[in-house]
């Protein structure tokens, strides 16, 4: 009797467990319409849809004119880099960051794109 109570027991609480996961475990699918031409289907798909990196747009941060705290917000950058950075100003090319003492050519193709004069 007390091996019968003990699986319909696990059976229970499995079932429970399942009826509350179960609205997640399903998929929901957007519909979709297809046009004829494919220049039209993309000029009809919202940004969000269309292919390419994931990424928001982002102000860029000007090496010359930014506060420490803005520097700071880039990736790699931290409370020291940031004064040697403000120190080195001003900037004629994107560049010059490389002869900021921390700023090696890794960090400096991460920063690239996020920096501007």
């Amino acid at each position: 009797m007390k091996r019968w109570l003990s699986t319909a027991y696990v059976v229970v609480v499995l079932g429970l467990g399942l009826a509350s996961l179960w609205p997640n475990l399903s998929v929901r699918f957007a519909p979709v319409e297809l046009k004829a031409s494919p220049t039209a289907a993309s000029a009809s798909v919202p940004p969000a849809l269309k292919p390419g990196p994931a990424l928001p747009e982002v102000d860029k941060v000007s090496l010359n004119t930014a506060s420490q705290a803005e520097l700071e917000s880039l990736p790699g950058i931290g409370p020291a880099l940031a004064q040697r950075i403000i120190e080195g100003r001003p900037y004629r090319s994107i560049d010059e960051l490389d002869r900021i003492k921390g700023v090696g050519s890794k960090l400096l193709e991460r920063l690239r794109p996020l920096v501007t004069l």
